[in-house]
């Protein structure tokens, strides 16, 4: 042993440990595989510590905990020291499953042939960032950036490298609800603190069913029945909000703002406000508001809305005096937003304090990268379909436009033709509807390689910062061990982490789009990845604590005071004050007269299990495998109508087939439907099918063969590519994009909530 190196000696003595167990390994091999996540044998503590990161699937920005089996995550859990920051829900746990799925992109694709034609061909990394670099250099405006995850270089790169159309998808489906909350209070709306309020009315909005920040929204919704507080749900659909809710009052699609202007009107006329307050708090005077008001009588919002007026005026009397009062509305996809977002400020302020009742002003501590979109995905694809938007470069990632979009079907045919976008590329983790489009196609990282810093403020007005880090390796530890490259000093260290294959994340895309276009912005980002630029940021500012602790920790409470925002320093609209001018008004939608009795007011609906940055889950799938038409139950007799019955629903752009619910919870002129289904791409899961992806390499995932770190071969992905769901008899189902019209309220964002459609028996 003598003539050994310290290298030599290691890997010797690691051969020898293992072969202590090649005694049994007949016996041991002759048991079934177990599945990738499944329990194993470890002995050695370190393979089940947890390694802290967070969750990006909504705003919440969840901290967890993600344990490893020796380089592959196993496991995932809520981060215990983190309290009220770690509150999981079910589409966290999708997460080891999209990293892990065999149907993952792990190589560039450059397209061959005409576009959607299937062909393809692996290309390096350097080739792809030269054509990216040249793209992205054209032109000021012909670029366009379309972001489904948040990435903390994106944004500033992107603006180094002159894109003025960014487009952001979570932001693009709260379009109309974020510009009203702007106009209305001069900035977005964060999450409430639901602890104080005594009454809460939800005005259309759906905290348990479909929420940007669903899962502390839930808990606090619950916390709140559970103490005895009333919530009175008006809604066209019940659902599980409904549900926990004191009263759920059906109101007629498409008329909230109108119940909401008439409770407004109400409270005004009978005096039912505190004093002087309104006036300090709202910058039209109460005698205006009472004067705008006057049309909307109870007796007009009792016909349009449905809504008896005894309802109404104990509703009015119980927000004015049963305080603290909270009002929560949801103006996205609406034409009514900017009244929706006026009147429910007005009634929150009737206490004289909103933020002692719990309101919250979206704005983050100063010190957490943001990206800020300029475009709603809608009208920037709607200009480039009429000619008026210049598209040399479409870049999605994560994003999935052309699924995500009104008329997709239409829409991916207009995207084949090379006139109307001259480069399309897709980064991303599956061959989506977008992907199979594109020109280039990049592997992403998944959510559980990415480095990101996400921060906000709790209700209670605490700075909160949760690191997202790696928690896949990129070497086995066995492979490290004998790397040469590896310093001696280094050899204990935990391999570095980063994504499978060669899948990267946007920002360090970005970082090689700087150098390979040699780009004069390239000095302001001196950073060798994502993970360079998060550690800096951490170790130079104070109220992070550092990158040792926050990479150890996971998140950082404190640091900043943040509420109340308006008590000190006003509200940021013109004047420090609310902003109700000219906006207290109502049209009733024409399409609203000619509901009868098979056109109906189209619900979407978001199911909190299905994430739409991982279609191809089959964990949310099996739960969620079929899209069927939700139906009045008194609505569906009439019709001849039972359980199951197949049913034609059409817009006047296209029509699909579905099953048929009848339900009692659900408004008489309305029906249901789920978004994120109809895919007809995207992996198996996704289609409900085993659809071919042309000549795509299909990942085949590494399986651990490094004799040192799995000298037993346990732990390996059973998961065979291509293997067909069992729900596969329930088809895709129907996607309500491909249904939809553009629609678009006055913003030019799509109208989601303005859709309309027939139902028939088939």
């Amino acid at each position: 042993m003598s003539g050994l190196n310290r290298r030599q000696f290691l890997a010797v003595g690691a051969l020898g440990t293992a072969g202590v167990a090649l005694e049994h390994r007949a016996r041991v091999l002759t048991a079934p595989e177990k599945p990738w996540n499944a329990a194993t044998g470890r002995a050695l503590h370190k393979y089940r510590d947890g390694i802290a990161t967070g969750c990006t699937l909504c705003g919440a920005g969840c901290a967890m905990k993600v344990f490893r089996d020796g380089d592959r995550a196993v496991q995932i859990g809520p981060n215990a020291e983190a309290g009220a920051l770690s509150i999981l829900c079910a589409r966290a746990y999708e997460a080891l499953e999209q990293t892990y799925d065999p149907e993952r992109l792990l190589k560039p694709l450059r397209r061959k042939g005409r576009r959607g034609e299937g062909k393809w061909e692996e290309i390096a990394w350097p080739q792809a960032l030269e054509l990216l670099a040249t793209a992205f250099g054209g032109p000021p405006g012909s670029a366009c950036a379309d972001v489904g995850r948040p990435d903390p270089l994106a944004g500033p790169i992107l603006d180094a490298l002159g894109v003025r159309c960014v487009i952001e998808d979570g932001a693009s489906r709260q379009w109309a609800a974020r510009q009203a909350q702007k106009a209305v209070y001069g900035a977005p709306l964060g999450r409430p603190d639901l602890s104080k309020a005594r009454t809460i009315l939800l005005l259309g909005s759906r905290p348990l069913d479909d929420s940007a920040e669903f899962a502390p929204l839930a808990r606090d919704l619950v916390a709140a029945r559970t103490r005895g507080a009333t919530i009175v749900a008006l809604d066209a659909y019940q659902g599980v909000t409904g549900s926990l809710a004191t009263e759920w009052l059906p109101v007629r699609p498409g008329t909230e703002a109108l119940v909401a202007l008439g409770l407004v009107r109400v409270a005004l006329s009978q005096g039912w406000f505190a004093g002087d307050a309104l006036g300090k708090l709202v910058s039209t005077p109460v005698e205006a508001m009472t004067e705008a008001l006057l049309p909307y009588k109870l007796e007009l919002v009792e016909s349009a809305a449905g809504i008896p007026i005894l309802t109404l005026l104990r509703l009015a009397k119980r927000l004015a005096s049963e305080g603290p009062t909270l009002v929560l509305v949801d103006g996205a996809g609406s034409r009514q937003a900017r009244s929706l977002e006026a009147a429910a400020a007005v009634l929150n302020c009737l206490g004289g304090n909103p933020e002692a009742a719990g309101l919250r002003l979206g704005h983050r501590p100063s010190y957490v990268p943001h990206l800020e979109p300029t475009h709603p995905r809608a009208r920037v694809i709607k200009d480039i379909l009429a000619g008026d938007q210049r598209a040399d470069l479409y870049f999605a990632y994560r994003s999935n436009p052309l699924y995500r979009v009104a008329r997709s079907d239409s829409v991916r045919r207009a995207f084949g033709e090379e006139d109307r976008v001259k480069l399309l590329v897709c980064l991303d983790t599956q061959m989506t509807e977008t992907a199979e489009m594109a020109d280039l196609v990049l592997p992403a990282a998944s959510d559980l390689e990415l480095w990101n810093l996400l921060g906000g403020y709790t209700p209670e007005g605490k700075a909160w910062a949760v690191l997202q880090q790696p928690v896949t390796r990129r070497l086995p530890e066995g492979a490290h061990l004998t790397d040469p490259k590896v310093p001696v000093e280094r050899l204990f260290d935990t391999p570095s982490a980063g994504p499978l294959g060669e899948a990267r994340q946007l920002g360090d895309v970005l970082l090689g789009v700087l150098a390979a276009g040699r780009h004069s912005a390239q000095a302001r980002f001196p950073y060798a990845d994502c993970g360079a630029f998060v550690r800096r940021l951490a170790d130079t500012t104070p109220a992070l604590g550092g990158f040792a602790e926050l990479t150890r920790a996971g998140f950082r409470l404190g640091g900043e005071d943040g509420y109340p925002w308006a008590a000190r320093r006003g509200f940021p609209a013109k004047g420090g004050r609310i902003d109700a001018g000219g906006k207290l008004v109502h049209e009733v939608p024409s399409e609203l007269r000619s509901l009868g009795t098979d056109a109906f007011a189209l619900v979407v609906l978001r199911y909190p299990e299905l994430a739409a940055a991982y279609a191809n889950s089959r964990w949310g799938r099996e739960i969620r495998h079929e899209n069927p038409v939700l139906m009045n139950a008194a609505v569906a007799r009439k019709m001849g109508l039972r359980m199951g019955d197949r049913v034609t629903i059409r817009t006047q752009v296209a029509h699909a087939e579905a099953r048929v619910i009848p339900i009692e919870g659900i408004h008489p002129q309305a029906v249901a439907l789920a978004d994120d289904f109809g895919h007809w791409a995207g992996g198996v899961a996704a289609t409900a099918q085993a659809k071919g992806t042309g000549e795509v390499p299909v990942a085949r995932l590494v399986k651990r063969k490094d004799f040192l770190s799995n000298p037993l071969g346990i732990a390996r992905q059973r998961t065979a590519p291509g293997e067909v769901p069992w729900w596969q008899h329930f088809g895709p189902g129907v996607s309500v994009w491909a249904l939809s019209p553009f629609t678009s309220d006055d913003l030019g964002a799509q109208a989601w909530k303005e859709i309309r459609v027939t139902i028939r028996p088939a």
